[in-house]
């Protein structure tokens, strides 16, 4: 008789199982075998364990006719087997569980919360004192943040309207006029501007100023303006060499020597540029006045040649010093690059240029073929380079017009160059020159051929006795 038993799964937990005697041996040797068997018990196998389990929580709950505040909520508690199974609540009071969860608690329902905005700010002052351009302007500021179903913010809070049409009224100056010598043609003289009051209705500067009385425009801009209405000038005279102003102050330098000085004082220039009135006064002006002075604090600078990148064959060439400003002087002349390149012959072939080493060379996607002598013989497309891609042209007629790479490539594909990119002379070549050998000896042995059975048939003939004339002495003979 086998009895089983399911039981709560606990740490440790065991099952067994038992049997009767129904009948003893008759052999006092002979013994019953076990009768109680012991085994661990398997998770929803053999035993089953039981535990609480809530669900989520539900909305919350007001009372009667309310739409918001205080209320509510609730969640519910299952007893659940270790296979899933919803039991009674009784089955895991009855195995002394303990539930620790809360089944219900407060809640709070926001009510609905409309945005709230202050008043509108007075207008403030106009944006422009005059003329059509103004602008009032008025804020207002958001007090309460509108919340779940209420009244959302406006996205403007600021509000403009333009603002009364005023004249302006403005002091305007004239351009210089031209410098005029009191009782004399040239020297020491005065240019003058005028200053006039106008009034404008509309934008600046597109409506046209109109002149008003100068009491309208206030007389504390014009008395600081009156001082600046004559300037000196000069008129220079025939023959008179007239200077320019002198130039600002050079950068203090020393005097250095490999980049070491030995001077503790250095010097400064500047200088002034000659203007030359008449041409017949050339020779008694002098090219620029330089004028030098003493200074503190210069600097050892070292100089050198800069230069720019070629183009046809040109380039630019500068005088940089070591903090970068470029200057005139300082440079060594005898070390100055060359600022044009020279190829000796020209290179006069298509696509060909003269290299930095000073021989001819070709353009990039061309492969030079030089001659027995090492100058340049031609320049050839290298093999599997396409560069001068270019579109096709129409011409007025309507037909495709091809470009230069496209006329180039038919020119190059109709064209019989005997040498290679590598400069080797090309297999057909030599094709050539035996297809012309074997035709030679071909017309040869012809001729010969034809010109054999004529002989023969000369020698064939009956030889014939020679024709002989006797003179008898007639006079018609």
């Amino acid at each position: 008789m086998l009895l089983l038993l399911m039981q709560q799964c606990d740490k440790g937990a065991v099952r067994n199982r038992s049997r009767h005697v129904l009948r003893l041996p008759t052999s006092e040797s002979s013994a019953c075998p076990e009768l109680v068997q012991t085994e661990p018990c398997l998770l929803n196998s053999s035993c089953l364990s039981y535990d609480y389990r809530v669900s989520d929580w539900s909305t919350c709950q007001l009372g009667e006719n309310a739409i918001c505040g205080q209320g509510f909520r609730l969640r519910l508690l299952d007893c659940i087997r270790s296979d899933g199974k919803i039991v009674e609540l009784k089955k895991c009071e009855q195995l002394g569980l303990i539930n620790k969860s809360r089944l219900m608690e407060s809640c709070i329902v926001d009510c609905p919360v409309s945005c709230l905005l202050s008043e509108w700010s007075p207008w403030a002052e106009c944006s422009h004192t005059c003329g059509n351009q103004g602008q009032l302007a008025r804020t207002r500021r958001i007090l309460q943040k509108a919340h779940e179903e209420g009244r959302p913010c406006p996205n403007q809070v600021t509000q403009t309207q333009p603002c009364p049409i005023r004249p302006c009224y403005t002091w305007l100056l004239s351009d210089w006029s031209t410098c005029t010598v009191e009782d004399a043609e040239c020297g020491e003289g005065l240019r003058k501007r005028s200053l006039s009051c106008v009034v404008h209705r509309g934008s600046w500067p597109e409506s046209p100023p109109q002149p008003v009385d100068q009491e309208l425009c206030g007389d504390e801009l014009r008395q600081r303006i009156q001082q600046e209405m004559d300037q000196p000038c000069f008129v220079p005279c025939p023959g008179d060499c007239h200077l320019t102003v002198w130039s600002s102050w050079s950068s203090c330098q020393l005097t250095c020597l490999e980049g070491r000085s030995f001077e503790t004082t250095g010097r400064q220039a500047r200088s002034r540029a000659v203007i030359i009135q008449v041409m017949e006064n050339q020779g008694s002006c002098p090219l620029q006045v330089f004028e030098t002075q003493p200074c503190k604090g210069g600097k050892c600078h070292s100089y050198q040649w800069r230069t720019g990148g070629w183009s046809n064959n040109k380039r630019a060439v500068w005088c940089q010093r070591s903090d970068g400003v470029n200057v005139t002087g300082g440079c060594f002349p005898q070390k100055k690059p060359t600022t044009i390149r020279h190829c000796h012959p020209p290179c006069t072939k298509p696509f060909s240029h003269c290299t930095p080493s000073g021989v001819c060379g070709c353009e990039k996607g061309y492969t030079e073929v030089m001659t027995t002598h090492g100058f340049l013989d031609y320049c050839t497309r290298t093999p599997g380079v396409d560069n001068n891609k270019k579109a096709d042209v129409k011409t007025n007629s309507g037909r495709l017009k091809p470009g230069p790479s496209q006329a180039q490539d038919l020119f190059s594909e109709w064209t019989l160059r005997p040498v290679g990119p590598d400069g080797r002379v090309k297999l057909w070549v030599y094709a050539v020159t035996a297809v012309g050998f074997f035709l030679i000896l071909f017309i040869i042995a012809l001729s010969f051929l034809v010109c054999n059975p004529s002989k023969s048939s000369k020698a064939s003939l009956p030889p014939q006795k020679p024709l002989t004339l006797a003179y008898d002495g007639d006079l018609d003979m």
